[in-house]
């Protein structure tokens, strides 16, 4: 991460305008889409949430925020983190990593252990941020879990969401190394020792740019996939580049 990024929590009401301004400019929204509240961050800062943003010199360039969570199934306490954002010409600098650690440093001081957050799954490149270089395990799979997308870069597709799990008990460990990974075709799965992988879209947007109709049938045939694999007991570990136009997910069994 560049020096002059400093990751620290908002605290202040300019602060949190300033998070959601550039919440809607990451995302794409007008100014009458709907998007994050100022009145919510600052009710999430002074109740257990999580606000956290990076900042280049006095800008802010990058924000997450979350909440105590608890498992209905098990009763396990974790927290959410519902979102984070960093500004387009931000990207590869390292302020995404820096906000999931400043995210991550907030919730083990309120003795919590495990966050737990969305992504979705044509995205590979967060994917691959998710799984490899945090090291979290995309655990759960919920198909259109918003519904059809009625706003922003999305809109009019289906909301498909893995949940990944991140422990936070362990020190961050770097990315680690790995042999290349052969093509998978999209929305294709291939046995690889006891893994499975499954080929998607390098470039999602530029794909649905160019084809809306291909991707909208490649995200009904991925979430088909997808549900089978999780259904059989896989998590997501993994989501690495394959070559110029494909990135591969590996699901392992017991994760």
């Amino acid at each position: 991460m560049s020096p002059e990024v400093r990751v620290r929590p908002l605290t202040t009401p300019a602060e949190m305008n300033a998070a959601v301004d550039l919440y809607r400019e990451v995302f794409r929204l007008g100014p009458t889409d709907p998007a994050v509240s100022p009145r919510l961050l600052i009710s999430l800062m002074h109740n257990g949430g999580s606000v956290i943003g990076a900042f280049d010199g006095a800008e802010l360039v990058g924000f997450a925020y979350g909440f105590p969570g608890v498992d209905a199934r098990t009763g396990a306490v974790y927290h959410y983190s519902q979102m984070a954002a960093v500004r387009d010409d931000q990207q590869g600098r390292g302020v995404g990593r820096a906000l999931k650690l400043g995210q991550r440093e907030h919730v083990l001081s309120t003795g919590v252990h495990a966050m737990r957050w969305s992504f979705d799954p044509v995205r590979t490149r967060n994917a691959h941020f998710n799984l490899d270089v945090l090291g979290a395990a995309a655990r759960w799979f919920v198909p259109n879990m918003l519904g059809i997308e009625d706003h922003g870069r999305d809109a009019g597709m289906r909301t498909d969401r893995l949940i990944v799990e991140w422990d936070l008990s362990g020190d961050p460990r770097p990315v680690p190394s790995a042999p290349p990974l052969p093509d998978v075709g999209w929305g294709t799965t291939l046995r690889d020792g006891g893994a499975e992988l499954l080929g998607l879209p390098r470039d999602w947007e530029g794909f649905a740019a160019g084809d809306r109709p291909a991707a909208e049938r490649l995200r009904e045939t991925v979430a088909d996939t997808l549900t089978g694999l999780f259904d059989a007991g896989y998590a997501a570990v993994s989501c690495r580049v394959a070559n110029d136009d494909t990135a591969v997910y590996r699901f392992v069994r017991g994760a």
